[in-house]
């Protein structure tokens, strides 16, 4: 594990005396991500040319390769996702191997963690304790969340997608490339994987809007949205619509992909809702919605452009309407709020 040290600011820099009638406080120039969105641009597998952009909340200013600039160095190979808890950012970069920690509001570099991954994929956080999934391997690493260091490996079934934490409990939803189809419930008390929640089709979408967890299953003619409390399904709705991906929640509703298209319903999870609209496909079948995410209303899309040209980000409304579109950097996969 390669610890990196952390920057003590003399006091001046952050706070100085004024003789000022208006009271500001003098603030951090190194803090220039105080609010709004991160971007991880996966780049290309084998190239070690990931990174992460940054979209500020009026949605007006965006910066690219972040990483690099605050640290003068490359962020690895494969940016796959990130997870905001306090004061940091963790960035899971699966191909390196590593979760690189920065300060979420400088992105400098504090703690390189690498004991205890392979192929690290998605992230969550529960009672200051870092959970990492595996892409390959039926594992969650879990981590303190302060001081970085390894705690434990624990054993699924199954290797496991995403990752979410609700209710008390972390949720391992089994990979949809995987024979899984469970969410593996782990206890963060023990940090053993104690219950196996089922479902009837690979599971390609899990969410959580703090209360409940929300879980998309599929297959090629229809899928399901499952309401799940605690460990047992609440309510499920079918929906008629086969190889439905991408399940999100945002305020009181959750919005979905099938296609090219963007679906929207409550979070009561009784109706499959309604379409958006269609967003446009590209030639070669894969690049558009490569990424989606709803972040405070703003519906997010991505087209990695085959991987040959820097990705772009599209910005819609409800109603289909561009707010904005812009450039990143390769392989735009997924959008954080903090």
């Amino acid at each position: 594990m390669k610890k990196l040290v952390i920057p003590v600011l003399a006091a001046v820099t952050l706070y100085s005396c004024s003789n000022t009638d208006d009271n500001t406080v003098p603030t951090n120039p190194d803090e220039k991500y105080l609010n709004g969105y991160f971007i991880t641009n996966e780049g290309n597998f084998g190239k070690a040319n990931a990174s992460v952009s940054h979209l500020s909340a009026d949605l007006n200013t965006v910066t690219n390769d972040i990483f690099k600039t605050a640290n003068g160095k490359d962020l690895g190979d494969v940016a796959q996702s990130i997870v905001v808890h306090g004061d940091y950012a963790f960035i899971v970069v699966n191909n390196s191997n590593t979760i690189e920690v920065v300060n979420k509001k400088t992105f400098k570099s504090v703690y390189t963690i690498t004991e205890g991954l392979n192929t690290p994929y998605y992230a969550t956080i529960n009672n200051d304790k870092l959970y990492v999934t595996s892409l390959y391997n039926p594992t969650v690493s879990v981590y303190n969340a302060k001081t970085f260091a390894f705690i434990k490996t624990i054993d699924l079934n199954y290797p496991s997608t995403n990752i979410v934490t609700a209710n008390n409990y972390v949720y391992a939803a089994n990979g949809f490339y995987s024979d899984g189809k469970l969410i593996e419930v782990i206890d963060p008390s023990s940090d053993t994987n104690t219950v196996d929640i089922a479902f009837d089709n690979a599971i390609n979408g899990i969410t959580t809007n703090g209360q409940f967890v929300y879980a998309l299953e599929t297959n090629a003619s229809a899928s399901k949205i499952s309401k799940i409390e605690g460990t047992q399904i609440e309510t499920s709705v079918t929906i008629s619509l086969g190889n439905a991906r991408y399940l999100v929640a945002d305020n009181t509703n959750l919005y979905y992909t099938a296609g090219t298209g963007i679906y929207k319903t409550t979070d009561s999870a009784t109706s499959a809702g309604s379409k958006l609209f269609d967003v446009t496909p590209s030639e070669d079948g894969f690049s558009v919605l490569y990424g989606f995410n709803v972040l405070n209303g703003n519906i997010f899309v991505s087209d990695v452009k085959g991987f040959t040209d820097l990705g772009t980000v599209t910005i819609y409304k409800e109603n289909g309407t561009v707010t904005k579109e812009f450039k990143t950097g390769l392989g735009p996969n997924g959008f954080y709020k903090f």
